[in-house]
């Protein structure tokens, strides 16, 4: 009968296999360094492995960590009894230690939050390598391999060689597994090289020295301290951990070789020395490594939160320009919609004009000289109605006066070909005569002329102004004036009366203040309404110099 095993079930297998295999290879490597009963080992990897193998591939692979623990002691000559019992420690150990790193501390393998740091060294550390370490000792001294005397030290001793593996061994291997080389450049690769060097000369000078060996000299120890800083201001997590793991290589070198300042005439007490260095090594790398990745993490939020700041201001910013592009459109399509309704308007007027002058005039005219005709013929018959005919006579002049008089306010025949002072000086005179108040005229000779049509809303503009002085400002004169004001020319009538307050001559005029201001707008400028230094009302309509404009003929 065949046997056909599922992919996921092989995988599990050929994982199993592997775990029981590299934990036997690093419990080997550590009871090399046996100090207690031929079991108790300071140097003990395999706790390490035992943890990372269960926090990257399951539960399912425990049986691998009992399995490789429990041929590991069989092999120094640890009973098979007491070496499955230790087997059964050390896997409950990295099942509680993962199980708690998992459901209560939220635990993340990249290591770069300090929550995160500090529960891999509470729970699996501290709490983890002490369950390890109690079953541990416990069954060595059930088994008789280890006195009463000797539980305190052994389980001291078991548990910083547990906590060892797993502050040393397990982080470099996490990110070996888990995250990719922080080395992405020649010059990072040209730095870490030389890190490694100055780890590696430091490192032999400090513990490899033999004058340091039997004097104490802890704290020479710490100057390796800098160089993991270094590892883990610049290398993150990986760099930290190679480092913190080389440092731990070199210094149980020289401490088992009799050199550097954790020699001591003991073993064990040289062993003990190193594995509480390591161990604060480890921890210092880990926790500057976890500070500096927030660091990092915050400083790429906040570079995040900047950048999307930006987009939405730009966003909002190009929303803005749309809006504002729109409604300058929209104010462009009313401004030429007004100006073409005024436009309309002035033909208009300038039509009904012509009519008066051409059509109704022209009759009154001939009506004229028919009624002088029949005057004159009525004078010479000696007819009493001749008197009659001469008053006729005299009310068709009249008729035909007023008729060119309206015509002309509605058509200012001048205006045809552009001249603009021709205009201004028969609305001067225009007022001087028919309402018996003064009327000057100024026009400066430096003046540009617009275009026909702005000429028109000069016109009009002055003569709106030039009716709410003669009914509002009760004065004896009026000034017309056109010059000029650096980049700005100036149409100006000025009164000397009691001068007229903005909005009571808004509320008079009904649309001529706007309308005013309106023509100012064609032309690009604005209407001021102030109190001159004679008291009068001065209305101003200030515009930009037209281009391509001519000078005007004559200053009046």
């Amino acid at each position: 009968m065949t046997i056909i095993l599922h992919k996921p079930r092989l995988n599990l297998f050929i994982q199993t296999g592997f775990v029981a295999l590299a934990y036997f290879a690093g419990a080997r490597l550590g009871l090399a360094y046996a100090v207690v009963g031929g079991a108790v080992s300071l140097v003990w990897p395999s706790s390490g492995i035992a943890l990372v193998a269960l926090l990257t591939m399951g539960f399912g692979v425990a049986p691998g960590v009992a399995i490789g623990s429990m041929l590991a002691n069989m092999s120094v000559g640890v009973p098979a009894h007491v070496a499955a019992v230790i087997a059964l420690g050390a896997t409950a150990a990295a099942l509680t230690a993962t199980w708690l790193l998992n459901r209560v501390a939220g635990f993340q393998v990249s290591l770069d939050r300090i929550r995160d740091v500090l529960a891999f060294i509470i729970l699996a550390a501290t709490l983890g390598s002490a369950l390890s370490a109690s079953i541990g000792t416990t069954a060595l001294w059930g088994g008789g391999l280890l006195s009463a005397d000797e539980y305190s030290t052994a389980f001291l001793e078991w548990w910083l060689g547990d906590m060892m593996g797993v502050l040393v061994v397990a982080p470099p291997l996490l990110h070996l597994l888990a995250y990719p080389s922080p080395i992405h450049t020649a010059r990072q690769a040209g730095e870490a090289c030389g890190l490694a060097v100055a780890i590696l000369w430091v490192g032999y000078l400090i513990f490899g020295a033999p004058q340091l060996a039997g004097h104490g000299y802890y704290p020479a120890a710490m100057a390796i301290l800098p160089f993991v800083i270094w590892a883990a201001l610049r290398f993150d997590h990986l760099g930290t951990s190679l480092a913190t793991l080389l440092v731990s290589i070199i210094a149980i070198r020289g401490a088992t070789h009799g050199t550097g300042p954790f020699a001591a005439d003991s073993p064990v007490d040289s062993l003990v020395r190193w594995c509480a260095f390591a161990n604060v090594v480890a921890i210092t790398g880990l926790l500057l490594a976890a500070a500096n990745a927030q660091q990092k993490r915050l400083h790429r939020l906040l570079m995040a939160s900047h950048k999307e700041l930006e987009r939405r201001v730009q966003a909002r910013t190009q929303d803005l320009e749309r809006a504002n592009d729109e409604l300058r459109q929209e104010m462009e399509r009313r401004r030429r919609v007004e100006s073409e309704l005024i436009r309309i308007g002035d033909h208009q007027q300038r039509l009904i004009g012509r009519e008066l002058h051409d059509g109704l005039g022209q009759h009154l005219t001939s009506l004229g000289f028919h009624c002088t005709t029949l005057s004159l013929q009525l004078q010479k018959q000696g007819n009493p109605a001749a008197a009659d005919a001469a008053t006729v006579v005299d009310l068709v002049k009249q008729a035909s006066l007023m008729t060119r008089r309206i015509a002309h306010g509605l058509d200012p025949v001048t205006m045809e070909s552009g001249d603009l002072s021709v205009a201004l000086q028969g609305l001067a005179e225009k007022t001087s005569s028919l309402n018996g108040i003064g009327c000057t005229l100024r026009i400066a000779s430096d003046v540009d002329l617009p275009d026909p049509p702005m000429q028109t809303n000069l016109y009009r503009a002055a003569q709106e102004a030039v009716n709410n002085a003669l009914k509002y400002s009760q004065g004896s004169h009026i000034w017309i004036a056109l010059e000029r004001e650096g980049e700005l020319q100036r149409l100006s009538i000025s009164d000397d009366g009691v001068g007229i307050d903005p909005d009571r001559m808004e509320r008079a005029s009904g649309l001529g203040l706007h309308n005013l201001r309106h023509r100012a707008g064609l032309l690009d400028g604005s209407c001021t309404i102030t109190r001159n230094a004679m008291g009068g009302t001065t209305v101003a309509i200030s515009y930009p110099i037209p281009e391509g404009a001519g000078h005007a003929r004559d200053a009046i």
